[in-house]
């Protein structure tokens, strides 16, 4: 019988009958099977409909329980159950300190008015691209709104630096967007 039903986890065709519901899709008998003698779960690699309910919140993404399936986003990085924590704070403090040193180089760009949204951009793509460079490439839901929240707090940086009066209403409204927009070309292929 053809069928046009793959496991989610290891992309074999499967009967609709014989598939299992999972978190994304449907998976194989196999794969929806808990490995057997090991207590904590599903096979390394994949996870199963429950492992998301009841294992606490780790905010640099996934659950804190549970084999966790480390799936490939579209744009190529990996999107893990876990990001370990010496990576998220190194990711946390390169992003600040990459949004603080942003925040200098747009300030004088800002307070002159010129090529602010193009600069903002930018800037804002530069600082978001560091986040994921300390973080050796990886993703997860914390790294990409960390990413956009650095970029941000780029203009917010370069506004006090430029000082606010001096910089135009329009670049004080517009950049915040302009860099978070920048920063977004590089999170969305995340």
């Amino acid at each position: 019988m053809e069928t046009r039903l793959a496991c989610s986890a290891c992309a074999t065709p499967i009967c609709p009958d014989c598939g299992h519901e999972a978190v994304i899709g449907y998976q194989c008998p196999d794969c929806a099977r808990p490995s057997t003698g090991d207590a904590s779960g599903p096979p390394a690699g994949q996870r199963s409909s429950t492992s998301r309910r009841g294992g606490g919140f780790n905010p640099f993404g996934g659950a804190r329980t549970g084999g966790g399936r480390q799936g490939t986003r579209p744009g190529g990085g990996h999107d893990g159950a876990r990001l370990p924590t010496a990576v998220g704070t190194r990711a946390t403090v390169v992003g600040l300190a990459a949004a603080v040193v942003g925040g200098l180089v747009l300030g004088p760009v800002l307070a002159q008015g010129a090529l602010f949204l193009l600069s903002s951009g930018v800037v804002g793509w530069l600082v978001a691209r560091a986040v994921f460079w300390a973080a050796e490439e990886r993703s997860s839901a914390y790294l990409r709104a960390l990413a956009l929240t650095c970029a941000g707090f780029t203009v917010a940086v370069g506004l006090v630096v430029a000082s606010t009066t001096a910089a135009p209403a329009g670049a004080r409204l517009l950049a915040y967007p302009a860099a978070i927009y920048g920063g977004w070309i590089c999170v969305r292929a995340r």
